[in-house]
């Protein structure tokens, strides 16, 4: 899919009505034309009440949000579309208060909504790109009921894998997994999902990335800092991305609980691993959410 680069001013002109959303997400979710998904005869009737592409050989209903993040919205389109590319155009990220006040949107809970369901087109987008080459590995921890214990003995918090790819000493692409324990059994499923072979990951000391040394796929170098205070100077990219992630949940978001910071940490990755195409940061986000499942307040509540 060719990703057409958009400007603010060539946003708002090309999206500043309801009617043009829709035409936009017809051409995206069937490029060469209408397609039925049952038969896939080529016409359709197009029903205006019920905003629905009736095929003209079997009957079928289609939906043009059937399948998306959009299914059964009541937000008008435009809402949605200018949140998507407020979302993505942030390098800090933005508050769904901020939001709900700039688009006007009734309630708190809808545009609540409305973020984690763009997250997670977001997060599932990224899921099945993997790191290569030299790699920074480490964990952190997220929040706490109050102030206590530092590190990897603190009681009460998330506890954060980071993976952050470095070419020529730069950090290019970022993986992050929340886990329940940082030990060898919950570290290796994200090596074995989002590290490809041959890549050399970079550690310290900790053992639950020993098993890295025998690995056939890939090569561990050992960075063991003489303190805590040393690890980001051995690691310097991976706590540079940790570091930047705290510091939008705590000045952005207030804190987020542990249910649901997976998807925070699946928009921040999304957001630094585009952050040289943010011209095409909207039709990017826009296509994941085509493309994405969708998540109900039922499922975000549980």
């Amino acid at each position: 899919m060719q990703q057409e680069p958009l400007s603010l001013m060539q946003f708002q002109k090309k999206f500043g009505t309801e009617r043009a959303c829709p035409k936009h997400l017809f051409r995206l979710r069937w490029p060469e034309g209408f397609r039925c998904p049952r038969c896939q005869h080529v016409e359709a009737y197009f029903h205006r009440t019920r905003h629905l592409y009736i095929c003209k050989a079997c009957g079928y209903q289609a939906s043009l949000t059937a399948g998306t993040v959009f299914h059964k919205t009541r937000t008008p389109l435009n809402k949605w579309f200018w949140m998507i590319w407020l979302m993505g155009r942030q390098k800090s990220g933005i508050s769904m208060l901020s939001l709900q006040r700039m688009l006007e949107i009734k309630t708190y809970k809808t545009v609540w909504i409305m973020g984690h369901k763009i997250r997670k087109a977001m997060a599932e987008r990224d899921a099945s790109y993997k790191l290569a080459g030299l790699i920074e590995m480490d964990d952190t921890y997220f929040g706490a009921p109050k102030p206590g214990k530092r590190g990897r003995g603190a009681a009460g918090k998330a506890k954060v894998v980071v993976a952050v790819e470095t070419p020529a000493d730069k950090p290019r692409f970022a993986a992050m997994r929340m886990v329940p324990s940082v030990s060898s059994e919950e570290i290796k499923p994200l090596v074995q999902e989002r590290l490809a072979a041959e890549a050399v990951i970079k550690t310290d000391g900790w053992q639950g990335y020993s098993f890295l040394d025998a690995s056939p796929n890939h090569r561990h170098e050992w960075l063991v800092p003489g303190s805590g205070k040393e690890a980001p100077k051995v690691l310097p990219w991976v706590h540079t991305l940790i570091a930047n992630i705290k510091g939008n949940i705590r000045g952005i978001h207030h804190g987020v609980s542990p249910k649901h910071l997976p998807r925070y940490l699946g928009e921040f990755c999304y957001r630094f691993n585009r952050r040289f195409w943010e011209p095409q940061m909207f039709n990017r986000m826009l296509h994941a959410c085509l493309n994405a499942s969708s998540i109900t307040f039922l499922e975000l509540r549980q």
